[in-house]
């Protein structure tokens, strides 16, 4: 059973640009909390494994019903696996890499709270329709460069089949994480099916140094080219506390 009765969290994630390249599990597996294995699409062989660069805007931020006074807006980037259980309810979910954010302290929130990885960086997100074009173009300032995405789709927005690669790597209701004894942590977020803005990968442009960004072995994404892209519309969120 979870352990709260009320969110932990609330808040809208909009504009959710999905970067998603299909890696070699065992440059994954090492990195995963225990009981958990890559989560593959069907027909995929064992030795796969799937992980997204994913640049959104987090809204209307509230901690426990309690907005946090200039902390209640703000974009984030982080590099999230897809996961599922090895045994028991084999759910299916997220576990992140590595997230990044511009505010200091909603860094130390989470990683004291949820013992997360997140880091403090200086980052710009913008957003704007252009015709029948909406764009997001985030921007983040680390090492000796900006590194920056941008994301263009067509502003009719579509609700994909839920046997689409769009919703595989879109919808998620888990997830995964490590206690401050490294045992897992399973957490639910709560929200309706995401619309998208149709996309494809020659409307993306991406210029990140990802050892830069996330340290090794995730320079290797950078001789990658991604697999599939993905611009979600979002909505308003729940998290609720951790099992």
């Amino acid at each position: 059973m979870l352990a709260c009765v009320t969110p932990f969290l609330t808040a809208r994630w909009t504009d959710l640009a999905l970067v998603t390249w299909r890696i070699p599990a065992e440059l994954l597996v090492r990195h995963l909390p225990p009981g958990l294995e890559p989560d593959r699409l069907p027909g995929d062989d064992a030795d796969v494994a799937y992980v997204s660069f994913v640049a959104f805007r987090f809204l209307d931020t509230k901690l426990k019903g309690i907005p946090i006074p200039l902390h209640t807006d703000f974009p984030e980037v982080n590099l999230r696996a897809y996961v599922r259980e090895q045994g028991g309810a084999r759910r299916r979910g997220v576990t992140f890499i590595a997230e990044l954010v511009p505010k200091p302290a909603i860094a130390v929130v989470a990683n004291l709270l949820y013992h997360e990885h997140y880091r403090a960086v200086p980052m710009h997100c913008r957003v704007e329709d252009d015709g029948d074009v909406h764009r997001i173009h985030m921007s983040i300032e680390l090492g000796e460069r900006a590194h920056a995405l941008t994301l263009e789709g067509r502003r009719q927005t579509v609700m994909p089949a839920t046997d689409s690669i769009e919703h595989f790597f879109k919808e998620h209701e888990w997830g995964f994480g490590r206690d401050g004894d490294g045992a897992l942590v399973v957490y639910r977020v709560h929200h309706p099916q995401w619309e998208v803005y149709p996309t494809s990968l020659d409307r993306l442009s991406l210029a990140v140094d990802f050892g830069e960004l996330y340290g090794e072995p995730w320079g290797a994404l950078d001789g990658i080219a991604p697999y599939h892209v993905a611009f979600a519309v979002g909505s308003e969120i729940e998290v609720w506390g951790r099992e």
